[in-house]
């Protein structure tokens, strides 16, 4: 059975939801920000921050990166490039700005996990987002992707090329072997029809 005390809080709770809900994205961040300057709340709203923020899972990120690649549009692409009013615009580059803006926002909440010295969790997010591009690079479906059949070795080589200039040879190997890994079949059917 409930008592009154819990059903005091959860009518709290509710009551709480319903008036974070109508609040603004901003606003909400506002209160948080206002609630940080009492140190007690400050420690226990960053524990909170990293616990959630911890959870970065590789396998989770490649879907959310191949889903996002996959469902672009190549009317979007066509609506983009051609001829414009400031000239001609090349779909095959356009595609390729068109895959790296969809990447970039991956990279940029990667970046973030640096910034917070979350070096666990950016190193998942960098697997997450090399496993997604290359999948897609693979598996693509979409019709976007036959505009851009190369991009994603090209943005998945960017992403190892800036990994190597910020990171430990223990990373930069462990991230070089999980892109390895994707050319690795390639590799040994070449070996196979050699012999």
């Amino acid at each position: 059975m409930v008592d009154n005390k819990e059903l005091e809080h959860l009518d709290k709770n509710k009551n709480l939801m319903q008036n974070l809900n109508a609040l603004s994205h901003e606003s909400a961040i506002g209160i948080l920000v206002e609630l940080c300057s009492d140190n007690d709340l400050y420690e226990r709203i960053i524990t909170m921050v990293k616990m959630i923020l911890s959870k970065a899972d590789a396998d989770s990120i490649a879907a959310d990166v191949f889903n996002c690649l996959n469902s672009i549009q190549v009317e979007d692409l066509w609506e983009n490039s051609g001829k414009t009013r400031y000239g001609y615009s090349d779909p095959i580059e356009v595609a390729y700005e068109m895959l790296d803006d969809q990447v970039s926002v991956f990279i940029l909440k990667m970046n973030q996990y640096r910034d917070l010295g979350m070096h666990k969790q950016e190193k998942e997010y960098c697997k997450g987002i090399l496993t997604g591009v290359l999948m897609y690079g693979n598996e693509g479906n979409n019709e976007f992707r036959d505009w851009a059949p190369d991009d994603p070795y090209t943005i998945a080589d960017n992403i190892i090329n800036d990994w190597k200039e910020n990171h430990s040879a223990d990373d930069i190997v462990e991230i070089q072997a999980l892109y390895d890994s994707f050319f690795s079949d390639e590799t040994n059917d070449i070996n196979i029809q050699e012999k």
